[in-house]
């Protein structure tokens, strides 16, 4: 049982490379310690000396005689006195000394430890970090590391006990040897109860730990997630799975906390015993004159000196135990191998071409498989290529392995002619400008934000940047300009005026090689339009990336890469992909068609809104049927879709309104019942209006008129 119980102190010679650079902080925290132990040792002396000497008929000891001489009593008082005062003042001068040289070698060790957890944690792949809750990663990096330094400065005084225990136990066998061996009974108990602790607590330790980052990952998500949550009004929701979830850790923490204390009232209450055995049996050995009062109070002040920390070490063992269970936590993090790291030998590519070929490439995620398959396709200086395909095909897989933030699993990817995995990492990335989808910003001024483009770029040269994104504009006109602090993803702007930083960010960086990831899908057309016009200055005489969504905005690209469920499929120009009716022909025919008839359903809703004689309320009769449809469908159809099928139902049924039609009021009625398609007259009416539009879907191509009309009927 205590042969495993040591097992996590094999994590300590890990830490000592850190002490290295402060080898005169430890040199001083040793002597220091040194120091008390000798200072501990002359403790109870004058105590003796006063009993002995001042109050019995001992002789005082030669040391003192020669020193100052025979004197009376009331001197040897006085020097006893002034002798503990000055071991006094001298063990709190040793006190402050070492607080200082501990806590500065405390707080630089645990800057170094984290400095190495934050640089490896930002060098792992980004599949670890998908995968890795965020709040375990916060305290990796920033709580686990301060145990650290808490077990490396409580590594001294645990020494210090040692020596003090060894110390006394030499002065105490000759002043009593069997008093001393008396003393001892304590210490096998200890050590046993050390395995005890490491096997029942430890493990408690280490779920309780784990409990705790659960709840760090509820807050950090819940923060991340907020609009959603203000949106949805899940707000109790989420409180409810966090106080759940905390009181799961309380409770756990809780349970813990008493067998700790357990487990040091059982060492506490043995330590005891020993202390009332070694006093029980020493004054025994006073009445018998084998040892004076002095000398047993001598006694008794070591015993209690090393029960002291022999307590200490039992009492503060869970703690021990615990910061070795955080150390472990830490180290953890540090042996995660990057996936993504520099080969041995590799270059740096300098200042890139924009050459980028793909060569039978594979690639898979953990638990998935097939997510690229023998992909290859080579894109040359300047040519602009565009990535399209349904949702999953693989488009961003493909983009991410060009700046190594995965590796194929089979085949290569090359730039100039050179593997990726040949260049240094950091080489390979200089060479690249992303815009993403979501627009990334610091919570820094608008100008940082640029300038992490290019670190070392002037003003004037993010003006540049900016005038050439279309930003400037727009930022100056804010209060402190260039200036202005975002905050946290730099929430004070639009989504199109997030996006157009972004576009300058990478224009001031000048990469060879650029990756646009449908960086206008989530702004209106207008900002697009303005976007677009950035992105296609941006573009020139670089190699550039395209992942679209909307084929309007590529028509204009040299090369069209068509992907589906991880297989290159189709490649060529926008007219040759139409031409060759697949895949592409397929997703630009519905996107059009789907603009189409949004247009032509907008246009229904505006009659239906505008017909001022539809009861004087249109707009709110169509609102009801919306409702109606909703309260049918069970929210499985989207509320535009359900506005327009509203505005048409509405719109198909007019004629039957009229106030001079014997079923107007039944007509109406059943408009506002919970379901307005059970009446067959306004079914029909609604048919032959959904008719058209299959009609006109037909003809773009988008829709099987066959079908639609087996589908009304």
């Amino acid at each position: 049982m205590t042969r495993g119980a040591w097992t996590l102190w094999r994590q300590i010679p890990r830490l000592f490379p850190y002490l290295r650079p402060y080898k005169r902080l430890v040199a001083g925290s040793i002597l220091l310690s040194a120091a008390a132990v000798v200072i501990g040792l002359a403790d109870p002396w004058p105590l003796a000396f006063m009993v002995d000497s001042v109050l019995g008929g001992h002789r005082p000891p030669g040391l003192v005689t020669r020193t100052i001489g025979s004197h009376d009593r009331y001197t040897l008082l006085v020097l006893a006195a002034l002798a503990g005062l000055a071991l006094v003042g001298l063990r709190n001068v040793m006190s402050v000394l070492h607080e200082y040289v501990n806590t500065k070698l405390h707080q630089w060790l645990v800057l170094d430890l984290r400095s190495d957890l934050f640089n490896h944690a930002q060098r792992l792949s980004v599949s670890y970090h998908d995968a890795t809750p965020t709040g375990q990663l916060m305290s990796q990096v920033n709580y686990l590391p301060d145990q650290a330094g808490n077990l490396m400065i409580g590594l001294p005084p645990l020494v210090q006990s040692l020596l003090t225990l060894i110390g006394m136990f030499i002065i105490a066998i000759r002043l009593d040897p069997v008093l001393a061996l008396l003393a001892l009974t304590v210490v096998p108990v200890t050590y046993y109860s050390i395995g005890v602790y490491a096997s029942r607590i430890v493990p408690r330790l280490q779920r309780v730990r784990g409990l705790e980052w659960q709840t760090l990952s509820i807050i950090f998500e819940a923060m991340a997630m907020l609009r959603v949550i203000a949106a949805f009004a899940r707000e109790r929701h989420e409180y409810g799975r966090f106080r759940k979830q905390g009181e799961t850790a309380a409770r756990a923490r809780v349970n813990l906390t008493v067998r700790q204390t357990l487990f040091s009232l059982v060492v506490n209450t043995w330590t005891a015993a020993g202390t009332a055995l070694v006093l029980g049996v020493g004054a025994l050995h006073v009445l018998q004159g084998r040892l004076s009062i002095g000398g047993l109070l001598v006694f008794l002040s070591y015993i209690a000196a090393v029960y002291g920390p022999l307590e200490t070490i039992s009492s503060t063992i869970s703690s021990m135990q615990f910061q070795l269970v955080s150390v472990q936590g830490a180290f953890y993090l540090l042996d995660v191998k990057p996936v993504i790291s520099d080969a041995p030998g590799a270059v740096n590519l300098g200042l890139a071409r924009g050459d980028v070929a793909f060569d039978r490439v594979d690639f898979s995620y953990v638990g998935r498989t097939g997510t690229l398959r023998d992909i290859s396709f080579a894109a040359q200086c300047g040519q602009r290529v565009a990535i399209v395909g349904p949702t999953g095909a693989g488009k961003t897989t493909l983009i991410s392995l060009i700046t190594r933030l995965h590796d194929p699993q089979a085949g290569s990817v090359t730039v100039d002619g050179i593997d990726v995995r040949k260049l240094k990492v950091s080489s390979l990335r200089e060479q690249v400008s992303v815009v993403l989808q979501v627009p990334e910003l610091f919570s820094g001024s608008i100008i940082d934000n640029i300038r992490y483009g290019r670190l070392e770029a002037t003003a004037a040269e993010v003006i540049e940047a900016s005038r050439a994104a279309n930003a400037h504009d727009f930022i100056e006109r804010l209060p402190k300009g260039y200036e202005t602090v975002l905050g946290e993803g730099g929430s004070q702007l639009s989504v199109g005026e997030r996006q157009r930083i972004c576009v300058a960010r990478a224009f001031l960086k000048n990469a060879p090689i650029l990756i646009l990831d449908e960086p206008t899908s989530s702004i209106d057309s207008k900002t697009e339009a303005v976007i677009l016009d950035a992105l296609d200055r941006l573009s020139v005489g670089r190699t550039t990336f395209v992942i679209a969504h909307r084929l309007s905005t590529i028509r204009h690209v040299d090369l069209i890469l068509v992907l589906d469920e991880g297989r290159l499929v189709e490649r060529g120009t926008h007219d040759e992909l139409l031409d060759r009716k697949g895949l592409y022909r397929q997703l630009h025919d519905v996107q059009v068609g789907a603009n189409l008839l949004r247009t032509r359903a907008r246009r229904v809703i505006a009659s239906a809104r505008a017909d001022g004689d539809l009861h004087e309320a249109s707009s709110a009769l169509v609102a009801e049927v919306q409702r109606a449809l909703a309260a049918r469908l069970h929210g499985t159809v989207g509320h535009d879709a359900l506005a327009h099928a509203a505005a048409l139902l509405v719109q198909s049924v007019e004629p039957m309104l009229d106030p001079g039609r014997p079923d107007a009021d039944a007509i109406l009625a059943a408009l506002r019942s919970g379901d307005p398609l059970a009446n067959r007259k306004i079914g029909a009416a609604f048919a032959d209006a959904v008719l058209e539009l299959q009609d006109l879907a037909f003809d773009l191509g988008v829709s099987a008129q066959t079908d639609a009309k087996a589908a009304v009927k």
